[in-house]
């Protein structure tokens, strides 16, 4: 027979796995980090994983809404149970970094949790028209490139064709005619 575990032994688990989590980057660490059910107590080293700049867009998501952030999305800051701050404090975190771009959407990543996050803009844009606004909205702009495919594109090439001498080009080009040895002797002269 098994016996629940504790909110705290849950925690000491939790805390273990994001131990083990450290090390890992990319692929590993989107998996492991989707595996985590960190929703009814808080994960110490979560923040520090969430931190870290290899976390991509579709992953920070996927951790988001493990979160179970509709518990408290239109719960006032202080209606927050005492119990569930924490929780609450890492999905603004998360909230936050996702939309100020901290996180970078991968060309070749899969959002798991497309279904949600659909859901949770369909809320988002129902709550815009009845003028509500939950605790966290998350930045359609930002979220854009998980979306469109096309979005993804090479970068331009920044060289520029020279049609005409520049003007520096013009007053420095008797210059470049003095290289080598001599032309110290040339200027001597």
């Amino acid at each position: 027979m098994t016996r629940p575990l504790s909110a705290h032994a849950r925690s000491d688990e939790t805390s273990s796995e994001i131990g083990r989590l450290e090390p890992l980057s990319g692929d590993a660490l989107a998996v492991a980090l989707n595996s985590i059910d960190w929703s009814e107590s808080p994960c110490d080293g979560l923040g520090r994983i969430m931190a870290r700049r290899d976390v991509d867009l579709a992953t920070a998501l996927c951790v988001f809404f493990r979160g179970a952030p509709e518990r408290f999305n239109y719960l006032p800051k202080p209606h927050v149970p005492d119990g569930y701050r924490a929780v609450a404090r890492h999905l603004d975190n998360i909230c936050l970094r996702i939309n100020s771009g901290f996180y970078l959407p991968q060309p070749d990543g899969r959002l798991g949790c497309r279904d949600t996050l659909d859901r949770w803009l369909d809320y988002q844009r129902a709550d815009r028209q009845e003028g509500r606004c939950g605790r966290w909205v998350l930045d359609e702009a930002v979220l854009m490139p998980l979306f469109d495919s096309a979005w993804y594109c090479e970068p331009r090439s920044h060289h520029r064709e020279r049609d005409a001498p520049s003007l520096w080009h013009a007053i420095l080009g008797s210059l470049r005619d003095l290289r080598g040895p001599r032309a110290f002797m040339r200027l001597r002269k």
